[in-house]
């Protein structure tokens, strides 16, 4: 009888060198921010506001009229410390291994990417900022904690995203002084937006304004604004968002730090601190109850 494998010893292993790993990594609200920088554990900016427009005609000779400045706004947010961390024995990390050199180093790649994730996470679900103290974490407030002037509700009742309930959101936050240019939906709204072929609505793609099945640009009355399919978003919300109006500050930059050695392993962490920094919420809007 010939030799086979299922008798044969020393038979090498065959594992690939490849790690597949498919979790998502994207994080596009906390990519498209802009960065500031905190120093305290409670950031604070300052808003401003012009008077509304009214007629102003002036009398010939007559005295000029003085009107008391209008008061600052004060706003704040408290920083969140985000960390992960991993340990690994000192064997794990010296034998030979299948696709990488360094235990160690993979598993600090990967806790970056979670954090990442993470913060992503909390700026779109932390719907409010919480102080903290000795026991309790502090939380930053997340988009759905300061855009509270221009939410487009239904009562809790469940209704369909629509063209129309769209445009009414981009239209209520031009209609406050913003301009918004981004619009953050699921997957499962993506889909329902892309469908939106209604009336004079042009969907055109982001670099060659040529008519597509799949919207990544929207041409709205009130101005163009990208579609972004987020992960993290609930079904039932859609963020219309004037990017530029949004900030991280960062209080202490992310970085890795050593453990300290206490037996036959090594630990590492990656520890940052930061919070969302939202200057004029009324250029953004929120549509909410959506089924």
């Amino acid at each position: 009888m010939a030799l086979t494998t299922y008798t044969a010893v020393g038979n090498r292993e065959d594992l690939s060198d490849i790690i597949t790993n498919i979790s998502p990594t994207e994080t596009p609200l906390y990519s498209m921010f802009g960065k500031a920088t905190a120093k305290a554990t409670y950031h604070e900016w300052i808003e401003d506001s012009l008077a509304a427009p009214g007629t102003n005609a002036m009398v010939e000779g007559a005295n000029y009229p003085i009107a008391d400045p209008q008061t600052r706004v004060r706003k704040g947010n408290y920083t969140q410390i985000f960390a992960k961390g991993y340990g690994i024995s000192e064997t794990q990390e010296a034998v030979l291994k299948a696709g990488i050199k360094s235990e160690i180093a993979y598993q600090m790649q990967k806790a970056m990417k979670e954090i990442a994730r993470d913060v992503e996470y909390a700026i779109i679900n932390n719907t409010a900022a919480v102080a903290g103290n000795a026991t309790t974490a502090r939380q930053m407030g997340g988009i759905q904690a300061f855009v509270i002037t221009n939410v487009l509700a239904n009562g809790g009742s469940p209704r369909a995203l629509t063209e129309t309930l769209l445009n009414d959101g981009i239209q209520q936050a031009w209609q406050a002084g913003g301009n918004p240019d981004v619009v953050v939906v699921s997957g499962k709204n993506k889909r329902t937006v892309s469908s939106f072929t209604a009336g004079v609505t042009k969907t055109v793609a982001a670099e060659d304004k040529k008519l597509v099945s799949t919207v990544d640009v929207y041409e709205s009355d009130f101005g163009l604004v990208r579609i972004v399919a987020d992960r993290w978003m609930p079904d039932s919300k859609v963020f219309i968002l004037e990017k530029g109006r949004f900030k991280i500050a960062y209080l202490r930059p992310f970085k890795q730090q050593e453990i300290a050695k206490v037996g036959d392993r090594i630990e590492r962490v990656v520890v940052g601190e930061l919070t969302l920094e939202v200057r004029a919420e009324k250029a953004n809007a929120i549509i909410a109850d959506i089924a």
